[in-house]
Parts: structure tokens; C-alpha cells; sequence
């Protein structure tokens, strides 16, 4: 979701405004592409931006409140690898954790969870996630649809206030409860997915 334009970008000047012929700020400036071709030809000036609609809410977060608001869920996912949709498993947003308290939680949204709708936008990666609760505000209520033990699951929830950065919670690598099985037995996989039998509806 960037405009592309052939604007100068070099290391230094991203993050800056990308202005219109009328003075308007419309972007912020972000990456340049370059290499080459097959035929050997260089590729130069072809630059993206983020933008001006995406990022002017978090602006008047940072002016009002010192930090980027917005709805916040409360979970920490990964991408589904997409190896595994061999067994059946939807592409999605896969749930490590739930924060204690946070609306996903109170929802019923469970780790092991795999995200694959927020209202109407479907979700197939934390990128596609993360573009969805672009769409809501704090206190906005939507319909996610998640996958588990096999089944579509509908859950109603409504949106808390994305916190601080420095309230977020984060996430060891190794640390999870929910790695992936590294040699891809079937028990493995059967457990990583969908558990014992308490967990199942």
C-alpha cells in the first residue's frame, strides 16, 4: 500500500515529507528500489512512500498524546507457514499470546488461534492483520473469524486503545509455549494445532 514515485530517495532524506506540484505533503518518503535487469540494464528512481492518509491519524496522536494510538487487540502472532496449509491449516495471523485483560482475551480469542478475517477484510498474514485494524477506532466493535481445532469460530470483539510502546507486550524467540514443531512429526503437528482435548469446543 506505498505510492510509487520518481522522486529522489537517498539515505538520509526518508522519513521526509513527498510533496505535489501544489506544496501539498501526500506521502512520506520510505525506500528506493535499484538493481538490475536480466539484460544487464540498471534500475534507478523508482522510490515509495507511505501514503499521507495512512499515517495523518498517527500524527494527531503524536501532537495530542505523545504516542501512535489507535485500536489495539492485544495478541502476538506470526505468519502461518504456509507448509503447513498441507495439513489443513488456513493462511492467517497464528496467535502466540493473549494479554491478561485485553479485549481479545475477553472475546475468547485463544493462543494456537490462527486469525483469518477482522470484519470484512480477510487476513492471510500479520501484514494483512494489521492493515485491518487500520479500518476501526478504539471502542469500535467487529466480527474476527479464527480458525481452531479444524473450525471457523466467529467472536465478537471490541477494540481497546493500542498503549504506549513501552506497554506492549513482547515476545522471547524460544520462550513460546507454542513453537513450531522443528521435525514435523504428526503428533507434533497434531498438538502445535490442536491440542489436547481440553482446549476443543
Amino acid at each position: 500500500n506505498m505510492l510509487q514515485t520518481d522522486a529522489a530517495i537517498n539515505p538520509g532524506n526518508s522519513g521526509g515529507p513527498l510533496f505535489n506540484m501544489k506544496g501539498e505533503v501526500v506521502g512520506i518518503t520510505t525506500a528506493k528500489y535499484s538493481g538490475t535487469t536480466s539484460s544487464g540494464a540498471s534500475i534507478e528512481g523508482i522510490g515509495f512512500a507511505i501514503p499521507i492518509d495512512d499515517v495523518t491519524g498517527m500524527i494527531e496522536d503524536i501532537i495530542e498524546k505523545g504516542y501512535v494510538s489507535g485500536a489495539y487487540l492485544g495478541v502476538v502472532v506470526r505468519n502461518v507457514d504456509p507448509s503447513v496449509t498441507a495439513y489443513g491449516v488456513p493462511l492467517g495471523a497464528s496467535v502466540d499470546s493473549v494479554t491478561d485483560g485485553s479485549c481479545a482475551q475477553k472475546a475468547g480469542i485463544r493462543p494456537k488461534d490462527v486469525i483469518v478475517k477482522v470484519g470484512d477484510y480477510p487476513v492471510e498474514s500479520i501484514t494483512d492483520l494489521s492493515r485491518a485494524m487500520r479500518n476501526y477506532e478504539p471502542g469500535d466493535t467487529a466480527q474476527i473469524v479464527v480458525w481452531r481445532s479444524g473450525q471457523e469460530h466467529t467472536l465478537q470483539v471490541t477494540f481497546d486503545e493500542r498503549p504506549p510502546e513501552s506497554e506492549l507486550p513482547t515476545i522471547i524467540p524460544g520462550s513460546s509455549g507454542s513453537t513450531l514443531p522443528e521435525d514435523g512429526s504428526f503428533d507434533e503437528w497434531w498438538n502445535y494445532f490442536f491440542g489436547d482435548s481440553e482446549e476443543k469446543d
